[in-house]
């Protein structure tokens, strides 16, 4: 029997059963996330993105069970419904790293997304690293092409002007609510995109700069304060930790999918993976008198932008994608070869697409060593055909190879370093293993190249892509190769070996291996 059936044997006309059956009724079908008994609350939400790295169009993840997943006519629909659900109290956040990784973007500057941005009516981005990697000309004609906001409030030239037209903080309302939002820059830009990028710029620490930001966003009325982030998950934490005031962290860099809010200090930290999978969708019920935060989405605060057959989309969104996407598909639909494995990424290990990467830059080259770092990689090579559009999607960045003459000690320097970033070196020619409880700047136990012994007195010929040959990553060892040669393009050497070689069937070869740590037993 059904609850309203339940209901009716007491009487339809009952009062007493009539609230119940109404309370009922609302504890069914209003939102889980209601303000609590006996207080009121204003609805604000947060919808937010970050690192679409260029995602206007669908594609399949194989860590979503192989459903397709993204694409901008797909999360325009769950925007504009979530806009509807709470009209006039949303807000629409980008924290950064929006541009750079897909041809449909790439090869217009941004501007596929930049239109789809504007379409959809952003409030806010934050600028990240990744948005310096077309030199700061193209930059600022994104900027000046954007119906939004940029932020970044720790990002400065070095007479201490906000680059552009860049703001460090914006001040809007929501259901009469003042909100203050602030942008952040990570640091790390200064080495992860190439150097020179950001020449006659400095990026302070979030830290410093913060709280008389905060305070004078305060003393201007912000009942909410809104830190748009491009830190990345564990400087987010750091930070809500050592500065108060934070109500939100809406975050970025670290690709973290953050299904469940983290509290740190009180405040809510939010981040939404990358390239479009998921949006964020945070429902926070304020009291205005008491200028708090009643109750938030502490679950499933990220919502899978699903691309399958029977998902809804938005046509007008569509049609933008389409527009770009119908300027690349003849030339990217082009076939180089076959895969007959799925080649994926591995960030604290060797993955057969690595392996793949480094063997066609040595072979390209003729180099005995080629090193490919990770972070560069940014897709997964599927089994079936290969296209000109997966390997420019794996390997986005217009990098070109750089050839040089460096010691084994610079070689077993770059493999220590290399342990120690988020993503571990890819290799071809040497098989090493690191022990990674050594001590700092003795993790390496073992390198072999070519089968042979190693000898740090020796001259190796590496190769390399032009991002780490320039010191990028803080791989600086590059910097001191001797009888440098530039050529070919990165993209280019891949793609000619994927043709020569295929079908591919690369599987890790054995290149990147970890010491056992010893258990209490000894084993």
């Amino acid at each position: 029997m059904s609850a309203t059936a339940k209901l009716k044997c007491f009487g339809r006309y009952s009062p007493l059963w009539s609230c119940l059956g109404l309370l009922l009724v609302l504890l069914l079908f209003c939102p889980a996330f209601a303000a609590p008994a006996g207080q009121t609350g204003v609805k604000i939400t947060i919808l937010h993105l970050n690192d679409t790295h260029g995602h206007i169009a669908p594609f399949v993840n194989k860590s979503s069970g192989d459903r397709p997943v993204s694409g901008a006519a797909f999360f325009s629909q769950m925007i504009k419904l979530e806009r509807a659900a709470n009209p006039g109290g949303a807000l629409l956040l980008s924290a950064g790293d929006m541009f750079q990784g897909t041809p449909e973007s790439n090869l217009f500057h941004g501007r596929s997304v930049i239109e789809i941005m504007n379409y959809l009516k952003f409030d806010a981005m934050a600028l990240g690293n990744h948005e310096f990697d077309w030199g700061q000309g193209v930059l600022r004609e994104i900027i000046a092409s954007s119906g939004f906001p940029v932020l970044s409030a720790n990002l400065t030239a070095t007479d201490g002007k906000y680059f552009d037209t860049v703001k460090p903080w914006i001040l809007l309302k929501r259901k009469n609510i003042p909100i203050g939002i602030i942008g952040l820059t990570t640091p790390e830009a200064q080495y992860t995109t190439k150097p020179g990028n950001l020449a006659g710029l400095a990026i302070a620490n979030p830290e410093s700069i913060l709280p008389p930001l905060i305070a004078e966003l305060r003393a201007k009325g912000a009942a909410l304060v809104v830190v748009l982030s491009h830190l990345g998950l564990d400087d987010d934490r750091k930070l809500a930790s050592a500065v108060p005031g934070i109500d939100v962290i809406v975050g970025g860099h670290s690709h973290t999918a953050v299904h469940n809010p983290v509290i740190e200090s009180g405040t809510i930290i939010l981040q939404a993976g990358c390239y479009g999978e998921y949006l964020g969708v945070l429902d926070l019920y304020f009291d205005p008198a008491g200028k708090k935060i009643l109750n938030y989405t502490h679950k499933n605060e990220l919502k899978l932008v699903s691309a399958g057959p029977k998902a809804k989309s938005d046509p007008e969104a569509a049609e933008i994608a389409e527009k770009y996407e119908s300027k690349v598909r003849g030339e990217f639909s082009r076939v180089a070869g076959n895969a007959s494995v799925d080649m994926v990424r591995q960030a604290r290990g060797e993955s057969n697409i690595g392996d793949l990467i480094a063997d066609a830059m040595r072979e390209a080259t003729g180099a005995q060593l080629a090193f490919q770092n990770g972070g560069g990689i940014r897709g997964d090579l599927l089994q079936g055909p290969i296209t000109l559009e997966a390997i420019y999607t794996v390997l986005p960045f217009d990098n070109v190879l750089v050839s040089m003459d460096l010691t084994g000690e610079q070689v077993k320097n770059l493999l220590e370093h290399g342990i120690d970033t988020e993503k571990l070196l890819q290799v071809s020619g040497l098989n090493v293993e690191y022990d990674p409880a050594g001590p700092e700047g003795s993790k390496v136990v073992a390198i072999n190249i070519d089968g042979k012994p190693f000898d740090p007195a020796a001259i190796y010929r590496v190769t390399t892509n032009d991002f780490l040959s320039a010191g990028g990553d803080r791989f600086t060892d590059f910097t001191h190769g001797h009888n440098a040669v530039i050529g070919p393009d990165l993209r280019d050497a891949v793609s000619d070996y994927i043709k020569k070689h295929s079908p591919i069937e690369t599987t890790t070869q054995g290149r990147i291996a970890f010491k056992k740590q010893e258990g209490p037993s000894g084993k």
